[in-house]
């Protein structure tokens, strides 16, 4: 039987529970094997932005996700041409291994509304069933043109089957606390980290490297 693996890219800058609690409820919900965290090397919607070093990313990430048996990092990003798309991280993932498992690319309604300025947009709807995390206030009209447009049709539940290729468009059941990586960043600067935001031992690595602390928000 196939393995059933979840992919959360993002910036992680930094990595926060709201992160780990997306991809626990995708585990949870769909029956996936594990989660593999992916950090952009250079997100192509940021390159304007400054962002903390690839590194210190990469290595939150994998602190973070020492807690979980079912979560993994990948540093796959950090090896392919920049900026970081993702219809090529997928590509590269699955190159040779298709047989091996199946993908689901697990992401946030908001990027997801903006997925027809994405790379090759439909080529990643063909190659990757997405989980898409629904949040309070969501524009259900919006949601559902985007859906017909890229070629599907709402079923019964929570599934949007596709056809023409495409894969299947999963919707979370439970929506994970709403945390801003700004917010986060600007009450480090502050030394105001509230409370069960970030992991503890993240919060070490980030006072033991003097992340955030001088950085402009």
């Amino acid at each position: 039987m196939k393995q059933k693996i979840g992919i959360l890219g993002g910036t992680f800058d930094p990595v926060h529970t709201s992160h780990l609690e997306l991809a626990e409820a995708a585990r949870g919900e769909y029956g996936l094997t594990k989660i593999l965290f992916i950090p952009a090397a250079v997100p192509p919607h940021k390159r304007e932005t400054e962002i903390t070093s690839f590194k210190h990313r990469l290595r939150m990430l994998e602190i973070a996700c020492e807690a979980s048996a079912f979560f993994e990092c990948s540093p796959i990003e950090g090896e392919l041409p920049r900026p970081s798309y993702t219809v090529d991280t997928i590509k590269a993932l699955q190159c040779g291994k298709a047989k091996e498992y199946t993908l689901y690319f697990i992401i946030g309604v908001d990027a997801f509304l903006d997925i027809l300025t994405w790379k090759s947009y439909r080529k990643i709807v063909q190659l990757v069933s997405l989980i898409v995390s629904k949040r309070e206030g969501i524009d259900e009209k919006e949601l559902a043109d985007l859906a017909y447009s890229l070629g599907y049709k709402h079923t019964n539940g929570s599934v949007w089957v596709g056809s023409e290729g495409n894969k299947d468009i999963c919707f979370l059941k439970k929506t994970p606390a709403d945390l801003s990586s700004t917010s986060i960043r600007k009450n480090i600067s502050d030394n105001q980290i509230a409370l069960g935001t970030i992991p503890e031992k993240v919060i070490e690595y980030i006072k033991t490297h003097n992340l955030y602390a001088t950085q402009a928000l």
